[in-house]
């Protein structure tokens, strides 16, 4: 099912013919390659997904018309028409906040079952070792995405007992420890855990 943009799009290719619509966007990809317009094209915006991915948005002349347009590029979804249209009648690509990563423990019972070995890792996150594991695996992440990438940094952090998981989750994981109650809470499930396993 077509978006609005790529019907806009193909009412473009239906007026100026295939060819046209495979010269705008020829045109468009290599202005965004170079990230530079000329005379006939200006980028306005451009956001880097990671070093595959781009979103450009910008202005394009053909046949003596200005249109406005906002395209995706990349190796996760290949040439995406996000926006399309008349001369300032495009939204501008508004990014999404990205996800950073951080690193948790790979139990996630620890802290019910050894609160001592949570403050432990606790103590860690203050550790350059630590700051420079979560760190270079998001730059990795965002500059050299891939397999080998993934798969290098996730053995890195299982070798310390951790795993990368989004700074939202890790930062929760953490509030819920500090909690007041949390110490009822543990009392709890460890209570129910001896119950099921009594069952």
């Amino acid at each position: 099912m077509s978006t609005e943009a790529e019907k806009a799009f193909e009412a473009f290719c239906a007026k100026y013919g295939e060819k046209a619509g495979e010269e705008v966007m020829e045109r468009i990809a290599d202005a965004m390659w170079t990230r530079k317009g000329d005379d006939r094209l200006r980028i306005n915006n451009f956001h880097t997904l990671n070093a595959c991915n781009h979103v450009a948005d910008g202005d394009i002349e053909h046949a003596g018309e200005w249109f406005s347009f906002s395209i995706e590029s990349g190796n996760w979804n290949g040439t995406v028409i996000r926006g399309w249209g008349d001369l300032d009648q495009v939204t501008a690509y508004d990014p999404p906040r990205p996800t950073v990563y951080d690193l948790m423990p790979r139990d996630r019972s620890l802290e019910i079952a050894r609160p001592g070995m949570f403050r432990v890792y606790l103590l860690w996150r203050r550790e350059k070792w630590f700051q420079d594991l979560a760190q270079s695996y998001n730059y990795d992440r965002h500059f050299a995405p891939g397999g080998k990438t993934e798969t290098y940094w996730r053995e890195k952090a299982a070798a310390r007992g951790l795993l990368y998981a989004p700074d939202t989750e890790v930062t929760e994981r953490i509030a819920a420890f500090n909690a007041p109650d949390f110490e009822d809470k543990r009392k709890e499930t460890l209570a129910l855990a001896s119950q099921w396993s009594a069952a």
